[in-house]
């Protein structure tokens, strides 16, 4: 079918491996070999319906299926699909691996399946529940998330200056190379988050680790600006020089040992009781965490870290 070279292009089925893969032509091709029947919906409203299709909803249907052609999204078929490379495509699957490359945006969807995405030009947004996310060589505004697998992106950059990069993990491992988003954002429940590559200057990281470690590595000229919350019962390893904005608290003196002889005896009160109880780690480990701000060179980019069960390392690559 003949589209307009930015269509786009939805589709949708119940269970089976979705490829879509950008082309040269102004046309989408769709083909299964599980399918009963494929159809194109024309969803926009134009007056002139000579006018190529701006929006696209491919049904499929297998045999089951093709007595109701109505119910959309209920078909166990797996489906390859190509498209103009300005086109944008929304695909989802509740069971199957999602492969989309070499188009202007991509909406994938998954509950039990892997998504991996390549050289998209515009933007992304993917979502896996059981699955993992692989991104790469792409560029553009990115939201990657799931429950319970590995994200992994290499090289994506922007296409505007307010694009953003976010990522979030339930139980997965996140795991980032050559990223240069202006802002970058990556939360995880329990597992690692890595960075490894250039920061961009007047870049902006964020990231949050509930159980786990954060592991940044970067050249050795980086320069940036350290805000970091981390947990008392764990560091913050660094091979960068970083020279400390704040200083923890100086403890209060320690409190006089009983002597054998007041040992079991309430001591009588000569004066206004200050420091009831023994205080023996600085005042601000007494919220279980410490708060550090540092920089190392110029603090070009800013680096956000809340750890609250892992240790976190810069790392020089």
């Amino acid at each position: 079918m003949t589209v307009d070279p930015q269509a786009i292009v939805t589709l949708c089925v119940a269970s089976g491996t979705l490829k879509v893969r950008g082309w040269d032509k102004d046309e989408i091709h769709v083909r299964s070999l599980d399918a009963a029947q494929i159809d194109f919906k024309r969803i926009d409203k134009v007056k002139d319906p000579a006018k190529p299709a701006a929006r696209i909803d491919v049904m499929v249907f297998d045999r089951s299926a093709a007595a109701r052609p109505r119910l959309d999204c209920q078909a166990l078929a797996s489906v390859e699909m190509d498209v103009p490379a300005g086109a944008t495509v929304q695909v989802q699957t509740r069971d199957g691996d999602i492969t989309i490359a070499g188009v202007a945006g991509a909406y994938a969807g998954s509950q039990n399946g892997d998504i991996m995405i390549e050289r998209v030009t515009k933007l992304v947004e993917a979502g896996s529940v059981g699955g993992s996310i692989f991104l790469k060589d792409s560029s553009g505004r990115v939201s990657l998330s799931s429950a319970g697998g590995v994200v992994e992106v290499i090289n994506v950059r922007p296409s505007a200056d307010e694009d953003t990069f976010e990522v979030g993990t339930v139980s997965g491992d996140i795991q980032l190379s050559r990223v240069s988003s202006p802002k970058v954002t990556a939360k995880t429940v329990n597992g690692t988050v890595t960075m490894t590559g250039p920061l961009t200057k007047a870049g902006f990281y964020s990231f949050t680790n509930i159980a786990g470690d954060v592991v940044l590595g970067m050249p050795h000229d980086a320069s940036f600006r350290l805000n970091a919350k981390v947990s008392e019962k764990h560091d913050i390893v660094s091979d960068f020089a970083l020279k400390y904005l704040n200083e923890p608290p100086t403890p209060p003196p320690a409190k006089p040992a009983k002597t054998p002889e007041a040992k079991g005896k309430v001591l009588p009160r000569t004066g206004p009781v200050v420091a009831p109880i023994m205080v023996e780690k600085p005042m601000v480990a007494i919220q279980h965490v410490l708060r550090v701000s540092a920089i190392c060179g110029t603090g070009d980019a800013t680096i956000s870290i809340a750890s609250f069960g892992g240790t976190v390392r810069l790392k020089k690559i």
